[in-house]
């Protein structure tokens, strides 16, 4: 029985979430979150002002839901990407 449960953690394999080199590559052609709409410093980030746009070189579009209703701390101008460490 021991030997069953080894033969199948063998074929089920390593679960890795760590991003392989192929895909750190392509990862420059997803999306990512960009500046729709200048916004001034203190207004609400929304679904106006917020734009998920190709290429990928900023903040993945699954965070967007964390950003959304947040004061801006800066000034954005359009066409400007988020990046984590601003938040």
């Amino acid at each position: 029985m021991v030997k069953a449960i080894r033969d199948t953690e063998k074929l089920l394999g390593k679960v890795s979430y760590d991003m392989s080199p192929k895909k750190q590559k392509s990862r420059q052609f997803s999306r990512s979150l960009y500046v729709a709409k200048d916004i001034k410093k203190g207004e609400k980030f929304s679904e106006e002002n917020i734009r998920s746009v190709r290429p990928g070189y900023g903040m993945h579009p699954k965070h967007l839901k964390e950003i959304l209703g947040k004061e801006a701390r800066k000034d954005y101008e359009f066409g400007e990407r988020f990046k984590s460490e601003l938040f």
